[in-house]
């Protein structure tokens, strides 16, 4: 299993690349600059030694855009996330994570039933969109803070089956599985063979405690529904050299231990 970091400008990148991660992964908003900066930001990151082999975030909220809800807009919001998969494979990226909460997030009192089926639809029509790129998909299940519409992997699954798209798979993330009070064993194991990707992070993000035990127990459970991917830790890092270092270590640790397990 490899130990990624989600990196939220040039800068970080930077410094990640001087950490024991093995990858980084992109944070979509950092790669919103205009046309005429794009070709030195593309530069600048390709001088990074570390592979950005992930992106996170490809519907970017200053967009604003919508996949459900009355105001859904497929037309546009594929165009962003075309836009965002074409800045990101230029750099390598070849997993989109979508988690986009305000984007996918239902209305009071719009019929749940129409949000699922738009969500499918943005859902195969994305997933055309990274087959196109030799991308994977990889919904992401977010706590109810952040969204309304897919909060487990559980719920993910059902998504992920309902489409029969091979496509389209599911990232675990341990901070939103434990911010919803869900058994990971189990939420993990039900998303099994689906998973194509892993987030972690700090509960609550920025405060440092990574809840190790948890974290041992999320990293298990991955290795034994047969999951070998990119573990990526995001997080919200003030002092990201030392922070994010201090993490690297914490989940190579965490990694070897399951490794010994298996």
């Amino acid at each position: 299993m490899e130990l990624g970091c989600v990196v939220r400008s040039a800068e970080e990148a930077e410094h990640a690349a001087g950490l024991p991660f093995d990858y980084g992964e992109l944070k979509g908003d950092m790669l919103c600059v205009p046309p005429d900066d794009l070709a030195a930001l593309t530069a600048r990151l390709h001088s990074v030694r570390l592979p950005f082999k992930a992106m996170t975030s490809p519907l970017p909220r200053r967009y604003g855009c919508r996949v459900v809800g009355p105001e859904a807009d497929h037309t546009g919001a594929l165009k962003v996330f075309r836009d965002m998969c074409d800045r990101g494979a230029a750099l390598g990226v070849c997993t989109v994570v979508l988690g986009s909460g305000q984007a996918r997030h239902v209305p009071p009192g719009f019929p749940a039933q129409d949000a699922d089926r738009q969500l499918r639809d943005f859902l195969l029509a994305a997933s055309d969109v990274c087959a196109e790129r030799d991308m994977t998909l990889a919904l992401e299940h977010l706590n109810r803070t952040e969204t309304n519409l897919v909060n487990s992997c559980t719920e993910a699954r059902a998504v992920i089956d309902a489409l029969e798209a091979p496509g389209v798979r599911i990232t675990a993330d341990c901070f939103h599985l434990i911010s919803e009070g869900l058994d990971i064993r189990t939420e993990v194991a039900v998303a099994g063979g689906s998973i194509a990707h892993a987030h972690t992070s700090a509960v609550p993000r920025g405060s440092g405690d990574f809840r190790e035990e948890a974290q041992r127990e999320f990293v298990s459970a991955l290795r034994a529904a047969g999951y070998d991917g990119g573990l990526t830790v995001e997080d919200e890092f003030r002092d990201f050299g030392r922070e994010a270092g201090e993490a690297a270590i914490l989940f190579h640790r965490v990694i070897e231990e399951a490794n010994v397990l298996l």
